[in-house]
């Protein structure tokens, strides 16, 4: 009787340990061909999140395109959205098609968000930037243009634009860290 109970235990033990390898190996399988899936994945060990490029066509949900015009001094061209959420990338052309704008907003663990500013605007690189609320970062600028990087607790907003001075993408990120009551 004891044998029994024993390899009960033991077969039990391992059909747990198996169904827990299966399962993991499911989820590091890739998707079958033409199957599309959504995953977030959420680590806080202080990376930041990995870049976000346009997959759809705007308009940009948190950000007028007028506003982007009259703020960054140029004519917009298209306007082109990531798939970050929960507030997508936003992506503004020049009417020639370079790139004029970009603005990325990221919400998740403290760390990243840090993490994410200091890869985009870096300490030793920068200057000290900072908006009311008690969001600090920094601005860098140079001959390709300008960004202006704020975080607060688990959000961060990332503003590049083509222009050298980062007065424009510091406008843009007060508006929308006021917009999204971030």
């Amino acid at each position: 009787m004891k044998n029994s109970v024993l390899t009960a235990v033991v077969v039990a033990g391992a059909a747990v340990a198996l169904a827990g390898c299966a399962s993991q190996d499911a989820q590091s399988q890739p998707d079958a061909p033409g199957t599309v899936t959504s995953t977030v994945i959420v680590h806080d060990d202080g990376a930041p999140p990995p870049p976000v490029e346009p997959v759809a066509d705007g308009p940009c949900p948190y950000l007028a395109s007028e506003l982007v015009e009259q703020v960054n001094g140029q004519r917009l061209g298209d306007v082109r959205v990531g798939d970050d959420e929960p507030h997508p990338s936003c992506f503004f052309s020049r009417p020639d098609g370079g790139d004029q704008l970009t603005v990325r907003v990221f919400v998740g663990e403290p760390q990243t968000a840090k993490a994410l500013v200091d890869e985009q605007a870096p300490v030793d690189a920068s200057q000290l930037a900072e908006v009311d609320g008690g969001w600090s970062g920094g601005r860098i600028s140079g001959d390709d243009g300008s960004v202006f990087a704020v975080y607060k607790e688990e959000a961060a907003v990332v503003v590049w634009t083509n222009q050298q001075q980062s007065f424009p993408a510091q406008t843009i990120a007060e508006t929308v860290i006021a917009d999204l009551a971030l």
